[in-house]
């Protein structure tokens, strides 16, 4: 085998050694490009034969090559030039990582989410994407105060490792709710996990495997879809209706399909604010125990709700069934990241396992502060004085759609949560709405990024959570008069003939 280069003039008894004089020649020519990303280089017997040296110094040739980074080795398989050369790797900074890191293109969900985290922060950008608990009502006298008191009695013990299950005392705390609202009967089915979206990732890691095909709620939370694309499942969509997940719609993917698990949120759905009636539960129930597959229930929202209701969670009719999913992020503060599983049996060994090896545990002292803030009664006491902040806040949001959207729009009002889930009566390029409403300092959620098809309808989630009625009057004017911008030049684009 011959090389794409000259190696006739290598030079004996010179200052330079042989080996050194091959490896800079073999580096010279892949820097130029004459040996290929890729491309493998002749053994090293080869070699040998061809410039007139010893096996030896040929496999030093290689040897130092790879050292350099010029070049990568497979034992049985041979010797290979590297993506990108050092060389050209200096030349291009930082680039040089697109080359080396595995190749993954960010979903349109993800960047969607990167946006809801990032684009607040710049000047004048109106959020209406992002569903948190507002900054301004966080119990932080509360939560300082009893910081302070778990040093004063934990001492070290405050920051010390714990088990992957969590702090005992919390799983207790935990276990009292779940007995009381039907999500658990004791602390030895309390996982503690690093906020709702870990414990998503968890459950689905553990129930799903490429190849299984899960059902999720169509709009649903965009963190959803993210864990079982992440799982390598098959994701397939059902509708939400004004009573919830459409059990019926299951039933006729379950008569086609095997299907392994069923996600949805039962209370306050995100993003409409629904909830699934009773009976749609029960049936939900029913057919996870004739069909054997199991149902995620995420109940993030549930506390926060509008009126005296509280439906009860499927996990209390189907426990074996059901892994369970909450957090204190919605209705607390989303950086305090105490969040949790109900599970059982094998299912809960297994999540437990997962959540070690991912992160060991979640942060003793936040695990401490959760318990003593829970067993003290100021959750209930915190969430009971926010929700009229809250509600008044989604009725200023509907009050904005219909001043300056009106007639545009559809929409059920939610009966709790963060969001409005609005759908406009004339459809609309989504994506050329999404950029021309940044452009006019406003964010929103679009359908497409929490929906696992496409859509014939444009729809998107507003969130209310985080503003006062005033920005979010502004907010919702300037989503307005991005729309008319939309419409105004796709009617020009229409009426331009092609040239």
């Amino acid at each position: 085998m011959s090389y794409k280069f000259d190696l006739s003039d290598i030079g004996r008894g010179g200052e330079i050694s042989l080996t050194q004089q091959l490896v800079d020649r073999f580096a010279d020519a892949i820097e130029a490009g004459l040996l290929e990303p890729g491309e493998k280089l002749p053994p090293t017997r080869h070699l040998a034969e061809q410039v007139s040296v010893n096996h030896l110094t040929a496999a030093r040739v290689y040897r130092r090559l790879a050292e350099l980074g010029y070049v990568t080795a497979s034992v049985g398989r041979g010797t290979f030039v590297r993506t990108l050369s050092p060389a050209v790797a200096a030349d291009q900074g930082d680039d040089w990582q697109l080359y080396a890191l595995p190749q993954r293109e960010p979903s349109y969900s993800e960047q969607v989410m990167a946006d809801a985290f990032n684009l607040p922060l710049e000047e004048d950008m109106i959020s209406l994407s992002t569903g948190w608990p507002s900054p301004d009502h966080y119990p932080v006298a509360d939560l300082a105060r009893i910081a302070g008191e778990v040093f004063e009695e934990e001492g070290g013990g405050a920051i010390s490792y714990l088990s992957a299950e969590g702090l005992f005392a919390l799983r207790e705390q935990l276990a009292l709710r779940g007995e009381r609202f039907g999500f658990a009967s004791g602390p030895e089915e309390i996982i503690v996990t690093s906020g709702a979206k870990q414990a998503i990732n968890l459950a689905t890691q553990a129930i799903l495997e490429p190849g299984d095909v899960a059902v999720v709620e169509s709009p649903t939370f965009v963190g959803v879809l993210e864990s079982v694309r992440a799982a390598g499942a098959r994701m397939l969509g059902v509708p939400v209706d004004e009573y919830g997940f459409d059990v019926d719609s299951l039933e006729r993917l379950l008569a086609r399909h095997e299907v392994k698990l069923v996600a949805l949120q039962t209370a306050c759905q995100n993003p409409t604010g629904r909830d699934t009636s009773d009976e749609r539960r029960e049936r939900l129930a029913e057919l996870a125990r004739e069909r054997s597959f199991f149902v995620l229930e995420d109940r993030v929202y549930a506390d926060l709700r509008f009126d005296s209701t509280r439906p009860r969670p499927v996990r209390e009719l189907a426990p074996a069934h059901v892994v369970y999913v909450n957090s204190l992020s919605k209705a607390v503060g989303g950086g305090l990241r105490v969040g949790w599983v109900a599970a059982r049996g094998p299912l809960f060994d297994r999540i437990a396992m997962l959540k070690l090896e991912d992160d060991f545990h979640t942060p003793t002292l936040v695990q401490h502060i959760a318990s003593r803030y829970l067993a003290s009664g100021a959750y209930d006491r915190h969430v009971e004085s926010t929700l009229p902040i809250y509600r008044e806040r989604r009725d200023a949001l509907l009050a904005a759609l219909e001043r300056h959207l009106a007639g545009e729009y559809r929409v059920d009002p939610p009966r709790g949560g963060h969001h409005v889930w609005v759908t406009l009566t004339r459809p609309i390029d989504e994506r050329a709405l999404y950029s021309e409403a940044i452009r006019h300092g406003v964010t929103f959620t679009p359908g497409d990024a929490v929906t696992p098809e496409r859509r014939s309808q444009t729809a998107f989630r507003l969130s209310f959570s985080l503003l006062e009625p005033k920005e979010l009057d502004q907010g919702v004017s300037r989503l307005a008069r991005a729309i008319r911008e939309v419409r105004r030049r796709a009617r020009h684009s229409r009426a331009v003939p092609a040239s």
